[in-house]
């Protein structure tokens, strides 16, 4: 046998060899063509290989750099601020250490200077010791200094730098890049470049401004850091013999480069390169892209050469560092190493062209010899093949020995077995889905709750095939059955059911079969009812199935919220495990549904309960406010009455020459006047309240002189004044134009505010002024208005109750005011200046005073005559 399979896996093997001869002369020869294309395209990945590795070792120098000035930079910026942090600790503090050390004066230092700015000087003085510390850590630092805004005072860590300042006309910080730019930020900056005035040299500088306790700008702590030495440092980065690094700034101006000169004097802006500007398209791209905070590798011609461009932001003083390398010094090492590549690839050619040869000649002679060995079992199993793949499942070879070849064609057939059931299984399976899907989109429809229940239990029965089937819901801790299907014309059978079944609900914690299926999650088949103990034999002798199967309902969260029963009663076969996994798939789908209507129906009631409940509050609240209005007025009228008559009573007696009263009555008299009149002003109020919110105000606009009637209301409250520190300014300008308004209403408006005004204030000065202004409408034109201001210097309202005052029968400040009130007054002011078209607000400080303002419309008759007002801010 074996050597039986050792012949025919050489003649598989040989006739193998045999079939694949011309397909491989075609391979060869597309394998020596891919072999050609192979070695140049391994020259070029070659090549291009070490030019990424170059250029990456470039990117990664770049980062390295900016990385090590972004430590460097941190470090001199960190100085300053804590020489700046040390500054403002020592500020306004007597000074402790006095020194000799010189310091400059702007703009040159004197003896009178010194002597003014003693105190400043002392203060800058102190700084030296930190300043030269502070300098001496770090050999990036040329020098550093303070500067104090008051008088220019600068004190340096090296005070020969004063003598260089010396030699010069004049100078003062002030007016110098890194103090102005370090003030306009109000943080720590770093300047871009500028010529020195100590050094000549072009140098940058980090700079903090100081400010003390009340946030007011002292003066500014520096440190110097000269170009020149960053060109030195950056002239070590290994760049190759004709390359070359810079650096540049937010605004693209170059900061360092190898030929950067200081060629203006000191005290002139120092001009720089911008690359943003370059006439080099790509060097304006790379600009941008350093702008921009990125950092990379470009390629980019420049004065007719090819070179690359590395750069890497530093973040602390927010420049860019770029390493410009020309390309013939990266791409060198490369092109010498594909050149090898290219030589070595030659000779594999050369080598494989010959054993392709040899193969070829060797296949062909195989193949001629063997390749008639077997060839009629395998067209044998060809032939089966194509009618499998044809569609015919019900195709069987016949036996082929007990070789390779024979033991291919049995697991053939036994494939073809196989997959003929497997077919007829996916078939039955997606007949099942597609009726799940039906009914789902079926269930999905329905928003009546009675009517999914009734649907549930029939679709189990007229999709699924089942002959009886149950619906029961989770109620509390038990179960209930909902519906039932018993199938058509046994509708009584399943109405008996379902009250023999909830009779005694079955219980979530019991030992039922139901229970069961509830805890375990998982659907039961029940194959001998009458026998199990865990069945209730008054449900099963309702029923009584043979045989039936129980599947959980899921809903939200994964929870059990019911089970479906189903049985084959009818048609008396029993239930088997496919019926089960059918039943559960479609529990699994009808949770939700059974949810959402539940939810729907719910939600329906509660809307219409709350709507019916809302609908006679609103009824019970408009008839409340009636009353409330019907009653205010009536009870002003009866009561104006019978108190007109005692105010004139009481006038009449205090009038009465010919009979005078003693010095008891007249008092007793006067307070049952005054008293009266006091009630008939509240009475008034109330019924004023009663007509606006009954709608019943009349208001007859007109156009009125509105210094007029604030002249007479003025002097009508000037009697409540009397024998009072209290002085009461008409300030209404005599240019105020006519306003649109109803005259009593506005009388009425100024008195409830004086009124208001002299209650709560004991003594200073009340004041009524007016002004123009311009506002615009919600349709964007302009309107002109009044605003009318009453105010005070009482006793001023709370910030938290001043939204309040304006309510009805509030009072603030009601025990503190030398007259009572209903807390109405305000509330009717604020309904009738709203009712003439106008606005009102107030703006009080506690222990101040209080300014009321409100708006009138000016009159149409005198809008072109009025002149142009200012637009006042309203709140």
């Amino acid at each position: 046998m074996n050597a039986i399979r050792s012949s025919i896996q050489l003649k598989i093997l040989l006739l193998l060899l045999g079939l694949a001869l011309p397909p491989l002369i075609i391979v060869g020869w597309l394998g020596l063509s891919s072999l050609n294309i192979a070695r140049e395209t391994a020259v070029v990945e070659g090549t291009n290989g070490l030019r990424q590795q170059a250029t990456a070792n470039l990117r990664q120098r770049a980062a390295d750099k900016a990385q090590l000035y972004d430590t460097a930079l941190m470090s001199v910026q960190q100085q300053v601020e804590t020489v700046a942090g040390y500054a403002l600790d020592r500020y306004n503090m007597p000074v402790t250490v006095f020194s000799s050390d010189r310091v400059w004066v702007a703009p040159r230092p004197t003896d009178d200077l010194l002597r003014q700015y003693a105190n400043q000087a002392a203060y800058v003085r102190q700084m030296i010791p930190i300043l030269r510390e502070m300098v001496a850590k770090n050999p990036l630092v040329n020098i550093g200094y303070i500067a104090l805004e008051e008088g220019g005072i600068l004190a340096f860590d090296n005070e020969a730098v004063i003598d260089q300042l010396l030699t010069l006309e004049a100078f003062d910080p002030r007016v110098r890049p890194w103090y102005l730019k370090a003030r306009d930020a109000g943080a720590t900056v770093w300047t871009e470049p500028y010529v020195d005035a100590n050094t000549g040299l072009l140098a940058t500088t980090c700079a903090s401004p100081l400010y003390d306790r009340q946030g007011r700008f002292i003066g500014v702590v520096a440190f110097d850091l000269l170009l020149k030495t960053i060109q030195q440092d950056l002239l070590t980065v290994d760049v190759g013999s004709s390359g070359y690094a810079l650096l540049i700034n937010t605004n693209g101006d170059v900061i360092v480069r190898p030929d950067m000169q200081a060629d203006v004097r000191w005290d002139q802006p120092y001009r720089t390169e911008n690359l943003l500007d370059s006439t080099n398209a790509d060097l304006r791209a790379v600009a941008e892209m350093m702008v921009g905070r990125q950092s990379g590798v470009q390629l980019i011609q420049e004065q007719d050469q090819a070179s690359y461009v590395a750069f890497a932001p530093i973040t602390t003083a927010g420049w860019s560092v770029a390493l410009i390398v020309p390309a013939n010094e990266i791409d060198a090492p490369a092109l010498a190493t594909g050149q090898r590549l290219s030589e070595s690839q030659s000779r594999l050619w050369n080598q494989l062209v010959a054993v392709l040869l040899m193969i070829i000649v060797t296949i062909s002679m195989l193949g001629l010899l063997l390749s008639l060995s077997f060839t009629n079992r395998i067209s044998v199993l060809r032939e089966g093949v194509q009618a499998v793949a044809g569609g015919d499942l019900s195709q069987r070879l016949p036996a082929a020995g007990s070789d390779e070849i024979g033991q291919l064609v049995d697991a053939f057939n036994r494939m073809t077995d196989t997959l003929q059931s497997k077919i007829a299984e996916l078939e039955e399976n997606a007949r099942q889905l597609a009726t799940l899907n039906a009914v789902s989109n079926e269930l999905k429809g329905i928003l009546s709750w009675p009517v999914l229940l009734e649907t549930i239990p029939k679709a189990v029965c007229e999709r699924f095939g089942f002959d009886r089937a149950v619906l029961y819901l989770v109620d509390g801790d038990v179960l209930r059955a909902v519906s039932a299907s018993f199938g058509p014309g046994n509708e009584s059978q399943a109405q008996q059911f379902l009250a023999v079944a909830n009779t005694k609900p079955l219980r979530l914690d019991g030992s039922s079969v139901e229970a069961d299926v509830v805890r375990s999650r998982k659907a039961i088949i029940i194959d001998n009812p009458w026998n199990n103990p865990r069945v209730d034999k008054t449900k099963q002798a309702a029923s009584a199935s043979r045989s039936y199967v129980q599947a959980p309902i899921f809903g939200r969260n994964d929870a059990v919220i019911g089970i479906i029963s189903a049985d084959y009663k009818l048609s008396q076969r029993p239930v088997q495990a496919r019926d089960a996994a059918q039943l559960l798939t479609f529990a699994s789908m009808v949770g939700l549904t059974i949810e959402n209507v539940q939810l729907y129906n719910d939600l329906e009631q509660q809307v219409a309960q709350r709507t019916e409940e809302l609908r006679a509050a609103l009824e019970r609240a408009q008839l409340a406010d009636r009353r409330k209005s019907d009653f205010l007025a009536s009870i002003s009228h009866e009561l104006r009455t019978p108190l007109n008559a005692i105010i004139g009573f009481s006038t009449v007696l205090l009038d009465d020459t010919d009979q005078p009263l003693t010095p008891t009555q007249r008092e007793d008299v006067q307070s049952i006047n005054r008293n009266g009149r006091f009630l008939l002003h509240l009475i008034n109020e109330l019924l004023d309240l009663a007509r606006i919110e009954a709608g019943h105000l009349n208001l007859e606009i007109s156009t009125v002189d509105l210094q007029q009637v604030a002249g007479e209301v003025c002097d009508t409250v000037q009697t409540l004044l009397r024998n009072r520190p209290v002085i009461l300014r008409n300030a209404l300008p005599a240019t105020l134009p006519m306003v649109a308004a109803d005259s009593d209403r506005l009388r009425q408006i100024l008195f409830n505010l004086l009124s208001n005004a002299i209650k709560f204030t004991e003594r200073g000065t009340i004041t009524v002024s007016a002004q123009l202004y311009d506002e615009v409408n919600g349709d964007g034109k302009i309107e002109r208005y009044v605003a009318v201001s009453v105010s005070d210097t009482g006793i001023g309202i709370p910030l938290e109750r001043q939204q309040d005052i304006f309510g009805e029968f509030v009072q603030i400040h009601g025990r503190r005011s030398r007259l009572g009130g209903t807390g109405l007054g305000l509330a009717i002011t604020r309904k009738l200046v709203l009712a003439q078209g106008g606005r009102i607000w107030v703006d009080s400080t506690p222990g101040i005073g209080s300014t009321f303002t409100f708006t009138l419309p000016v009159a149409q008759s005198a809008l072109l005559a009025a002149p142009v007002g200012a637009n006042v801010v309203m709140p």
